[in-house]
C-alpha cells in the first residue's frame, strides 16, 4: 500500500486540475508540433501516448419514424381490447424497432400507452453505439425513453478508440441520444474492480459527444482518491473543442516544481490556437501561444512563441544569478499553389544562447551551437528551376558569434539536359544563376582574444553586399567496353560589391569580381565479381569490386585573401589533384517481401526466383587524394585551420593545416545484415605516420521488444611529424586538430502499449571542456519506466543536464486514461533517431 501512496498522490494532484480533460503540449523552447488536423498523421512508433485505436465504426443508421415494434419468443399471451392489448412475452425475448434492440426473460408491451415492461436479464442495444443491461427497465418505443434499474453498459467509441463504461442503480434515457446515470460508476477498464473510475451521483451521457458528472469522487481501484465539484469527459471520434487542457508537471533542482496549463481554441474546421503559461517555482513565469492552421492535405502554417520572464521566484537577481530569460518564436509552413509554386518557411529565432540552454528540454537543442531561419519560394519547370529565398544563420562560438544572411536571394539553375543540336553525341548543358543580396557579421565576446585567436579584426560588411554569380557547365558521358568516363569542363564568375583589404584585413568598398575554370574527368572501370557458393551450389554471397579515378582543376582563383566568406560559394580554390578509390560490395540473396530466415531458405531452394533480389550487406570503401599543388593556388595558410573546397570533401574533420601532397585515407564501412540491425564505421588515417586521425562509430537494433542505438565518435590532436614542425600549434599539434571523444548509447525495452517497459538513453563527453558545466564526463541522461494496462499506463521519467550554463536534474510523470488524456508531462521517452 505504501508504494502506491507516491502515485496516488501524484494522481491526486492531476485530477485536481483535471475538469477540462484534453491533450497537454511539450516543451514550447523545442515544440515541432505534430499537426492533428492532417489527413496524413505522422506517428511516431517510439512515443510513449499512444494508446490503440481500432477502426472507427460509422454513423449510426437514422431512425425511421414508421417503424413497427416486432416482438419474438417462446410464449406470449395477449388480451384487453383492440388497440389497448396487454401482451406478456416469455421466454428468449427478442424486441426491435429501427435500430433499437430489447432483449429479456420477460416482456409486457401495453399498445395503448407504447410502453414496454421488461424483466431478467436486460439487454438495450441502441445500433453498435450503446448498450444498457438491467434487472428491469420500462422503455416508451414511440419515444424512445424510458429507465432501466441496477444497469451496467458501455457508450460509443471515444477519440483514441475506447469505450466507456457504466454502471449504476439506475439509468434514464431521457431522448434519442441522451441518457442519465443516478450514482453510477464510469471508466474504460473492463474488468469487475477497475484499476480507475469516476463515482458520480448524476452523470449525463450524450451518444457522440461526451460524459458529463456532477460530483465525481475520481478512485484507483476502490480507493477514492480525489473529490471534484465537476468534470467532463469527450465521446467524440475527432475531438476538437475549444476549453482548457489538461496541466503538466514535472520537477527540476534548478528551476524547482513546474506547472504547465493551457487554454485550447477551435477556429473553425482547419485551425486552432493555443495559449499556455507556465511556472517554475524557482525562476518565474513563462508565457506561449502556438498557432496551426491546414489549408489542404499538404500545405500547412503553424507559428507561435514563449517568453520567460526570470528571477521572479526564488534568488533574486546578481552576478551569482544571472537573468536568463528571453523568448523564442518559430514558423514551420509549406504551401503548395495551384500553379506548380511551392513556398517553405523554417523560422527559428531564440534571443540568446543561455536562454535555450537553460529553458530547452532537448539536449540536442542545448548543445547545438547553430540556429537558422529560411524562407523560400520554388517553381520548377521542364529542366529549369527558380527560387526565392531569405535566409539568416547564427552560429554561436565559444568567444564569438557569426550571423550570416542572405536577404533576399533569387536563383535560376538548370539541371543536366541534353543538348537537342547533338542528337547523336551526349552532351548536357547545365548552369547555375543567382542575384543576392548578402551580410556576414561577426560579435566577438571579447576583442583582444578574438584578435589573438584569429589574427585579424572581426568581420562587419554592410547590410547588403551585392553577389552576382553565373556557373554554367559541359558534361559529356562516355561509355566503352564496360568502362565509364564522364568529362565536366565549366566556368564561373562571380562579382562582389566589397571586398577585403589584404593588407589591413577590413572591409571596403572595392568591388571584386573572382572568376575561374574546372575541368574534371571521372573513369570508372568495369566492376570486377565473383559468387562465393555453398556445397549445394546456391550463392551464398557476392563480392563486386568497383575502384574509380577521378581527375580535377580548378584555376583562376588568384585573390582568394580579397573574397568574403559567406557560404560554400566563396569556399573555393585553386586545385590540381587526383582523387582515387575502391569499394568493396558483398551481396546476398534476400527476398523482396521479407529477409527474414524462412524466406531466406525458400530463396536458395528457388534458385531462380523473381521475388528475389541482391541485397548489399557489406560494403568497405578506401579513398584519398594526392594534390599536385599543396598550397592550392595560395589559399592554403600553413599553421592555422584551412577550410574549402577540395579538402572539406569525403571527410568531416579538418587535415588542411599543413601543406600536403596526400590526403588522409578515408575508410567508411557500412553493415546491414539484416532489416532490423545495422552499423557504420569511418576514420581517417594519416599517410604520415600511418596514425588515426579520426574515427566514428554507430550501431542500431530495432526489434519488437528492444531497440538500441549508439554512436561513438574520436579524434586525435595529431602530432607532426619533424619536418612539419614548424606549422604546429602552440601546443606543438597539427593546428585545427583537437583531441575529442563522445558516446551517445540509447536503449529501450518492453512494449509501450503492454506490460512493463523502460529504457535508459546517456550522452557521454570524455574530454574536459573549460566551458563544461562540471567536470562530469556525463552530459545528459534520461531514463523512463513505465507499466501500460488495457486502460491505462503511467511512465516516470528522470534526465539530467550538465551542458554550459546548466547543471540539474528533473524528474516528470505521464498518467494516461485511456478515453480520457494523459495527466502530468506528455511524450515523455527516449527517441531514437
Amino acid at each position: 500500500m505504501t508504494r502506491i501512496l507516491p502515485l496516488m498522490a501524484c494522481v491526486a494532484l492531476a485530477c485536481f486540475f483535471a475538469a477540462f480533460t484534453q491533450a497537454q503540449q511539450t516543451n514550447p523552447v523545442d515544440r515541432k508540433v505534430d499537426n492533428p488536423i492532417t489527413d496524413t498523421p505522422n506517428v511516431n512508433p517510439l512515443q510513449q501516448d499512444q494508446p490503440v485505436r481500432p477502426t472507427s465504426p460509422g454513423k449510426p443508421p437514422l431512425i425511421q419514424p414508421g417503424d413497427e415494434l416486432s416482438v419474438t419468443c417462446v410464449k406470449e399471451t395477449v388480451t384487453g381490447p383492440k388497440g389497448a392489448h396487454v401482451s406478456v412475452c416469455e421466454g428468449n425475448v427478442d424486441a426491435r424497432i429501427g435500430t433499437y434492440r430489447l432483449q429479456a426473460d420477460k416482456v409486457t408491451v401495453y399498445d395503448a400507452t407504447n410502453k414496454v415492461i421488461a424483466e431478467g436479464n436486460v439487454v438495450f442495444d441502441q445500433g453498435d453505439q450503446q448498450r444498457i443491461t438491467g434487472s428491469r427497465a420500462e422503455w416508451n418505443y414511440k419515444t424512445k425513453t424510458g429507465f432501466f434499474i441496477n444497469s451496467t453498459g458501455y457508450t460509443n467509441q471515444t477519440q483514441d478508440g475506447t469505450r466507456m463504461y457504466f454502471t449504476a442503480d439506475r439509468v434514464e434515457k431521457v431522448s434519442l441520444n441522451t441518457i442519465v446515470v443516478i450514482n453510477g460508476e464510469i471508466t474504460t477498464c473492463d474488468e469487475e474492480v477497475p484499476k480507475w473510475s469516476f463515482h458520480a451521483r448524476k452523470a449525463t451521457i450524450k451518444t457522440g459527444d461526451r460524459v458529463k458528472l456532477s460530483s465525481p469522487t475520481f478512485r484507483v481501484k476502490k480507493l477514492p482518491i480525489i473529490y471534484l465539484p465537476y468534470a467532463s469527459l469527450s465521446l467524440k471520434h475527432n475531438d476538437r473543442q475549444s476549453g482548457f487542457l489538461t496541466p503538466t508537471f514535472s520537477v527540476s533542482g534548478a528551476k524547482g516544481f513546474r506547472i504547465s496549463e493551457a487554454y485550447y481554441q477551435t477556429l473553425g474546421r482547419s485551425a486552432d490556437l493555443t495559449l499556455r503559461g507556465d511556472l517554475f517555482s524557482a525562476r518565474g513565469i513563462g508565457i506561449g501561444g502556438d498557432l496551426r492552421t491546414r489549408a489542404n492535405s499538404r500545405s500547412f502554417f503553424n507559428m507561435g512563441f514563449y517568453t520567460v520572464f526570470d528571477r521572479i521566484f526564488g534568488p533574486k537577481e546578481d552576478a551569482k544569478h544571472p537573468n536568463q530569460g528571453g523568448s523564442s518564436f518559430y514558423i514551420d509552413a509549406v504551401h503548395y499553389f495551384p500553379n506548380g509554386f511551392l513556398a517553405a518557411a523554417d523560422v527559428n529565432i531564440t534571443s540568446s544562447l543561455a536562454f535555450r540552454q537553460i529553458f530547452s528540454d532537448s539536449i540536442q537543442q542545448a548543445i547545438s551551437p547553430e540556429e537558422r531561419s529560411q524562407v523560400f519560394i520554388n517553381k520548377n519547370y521542364h529542366a529549369y528551376s527558380f527560387n526565392f529565398r531569405l535566409n539568416t544563420q547564427a552560429t554561436s562560438l565559444q568567444d564569438s558569434q557569426i550571423r550570416i544572411r542572405e536577404l533576399p536571394s533569387i536563383s535560376l539553375d538548370r539541371r543536366p539536359s541534353p543538348l537537342p543540336w547533338f542528337k547523336n553525341f551526349p552532351i548536357y548543358y547545365s548552369f547555375e544563376s543567382a542575384v543576392e543580396g548578402v551580410s556576414r557579421k561577426e560579435t566577438p565576446s571579447d576583442l583582444a582574444t578574438f584578435r589573438a585567436e584569429a589574427g585579424r579584426d572581426p568581420i562587419v560588411t554592410p547590410s547588403v553586399v551585392q553577389r552576382f554569380d553565373l556557373h554554367p557547365n559541359i558534361l559529356v558521358p562516355l561509355n566503352f567496353a564496360g568502362w565509364s568516363l564522364t568529362a565536366t569542363a565549366g566556368a564561373r564568375a562571380t562579382y562582389y560589391s566589397n571586398s577585403i583589404d589584404p593588407a589591413t584585413g577590413m572591409v571596403i568598398s572595392r568591388d571584386v569580381v573572382r572568376g575561374y575554370g574546372e575541368f574534371e574527368l571521372d573513369l570508372r572501370p568495369p566492376a570486377l565479381a565473383r559468387n562465393f557458393r555453398r556445397q549445394d551450389g546456391s550463392v551464398r554471397f557476392r563480392h563486386v569490386i568497383e575502384p574509380y579515378l577521378i581527375y580535377r582543376r580548378i584555376a583562376g582563383i588568384d585573390n582568394f585573401s580579397r573574397i568574403l566568406r559567406f557560404d560554400y560559394v566563396e569556399a573555393i580554390a585553386d586545385t590540381n589533384e587526383i582523387e582515387y578509390g575502391i569499394t568493396n560490395r558483398f551481396y546476398t540473396r534476400r527476398s523482396t517481401e521479407t529477409v527474414g530466415k524462412k524466406a531466406a531458405r525458400a530463396a536458395r531452394e528457388k534458385k531462380s526466383s523473381l521475388a528475389t533480389q541482391p541485397y548489399e550487406a557489406l560494403s568497405v570503401t578506401i579513398r584519398g587524394k594526392y594534390f599536385f599543388d599543396p598550397y592550392f593556388g595560395g589559399a592554403l595558410i600553413p599553421g592555422r585551420r584551412n577550410q574549402f573546397y577540395p579538402i572539406d570533401t569525403f571527410s568531416g574533420f579538418s587535415y588542411g593545416a599543413v601543406p600536403r601532397r596526400l590526403s588522409p585515407l578515408n575508410v567508411d564501412v557500412r553493415y546491414r545484415p539484416t532489416a532490423h540491425l545495422f552499423s557504420d564505421f569511418r576514420t581517417d588515417l594519416d599517410t604520415r605516420g600511418g596514425t588515426l586521425r579520426a574515427m566514428s562509430a554507430t550501431f542500431g537494433l530495432n526489434r519488437a521488444l528492444i531497440q538500441a542505438f549508439s554512436t561513438f565518435y574520436y579524434t586525435r590532436a595529431v602530432e607532426l611529424i619533424p619536418s612539419l614542425q614548424q606549422f604546429a600549434d602552440a601546443a606543438g599539434k597539427e593546428p585545427g586538430t583537437l583531441r575529442g571523444s563522445q558516446w551517445s548509447p540509447s536503449i529501450f525495452l518492453g512494449n509501450r502499449e503492454k506490460g512493463l517497459f523502460g529504457g535508459l538513453s546517456l550522452f557521454f563527453d570524455f574530454q574536459k571542456h573549460s566551458f563544461a558545466g562540471s567536470n562530469r564526463s556525463l552530459i545528459s541522461s534520461t531514463a523512463t519506466i513505465g507499466y501500460t494496462w488495457k486502460c491505462c499506463s503511467v511512465t516516470a521519467q528522470q534526465s539530467t543536464f550538465n551542458v554550459g550554463l546548466r547543471n540539474e536534474n528533473r524528474f516528470v510523470f505521464a498518467f494516461r486514461l485511456n478515453g480520457i488524456g494523459t495527466f502530468g508531462t506528455e511524450k515523455i521517452g527516449q527517441r531514437f533517431p
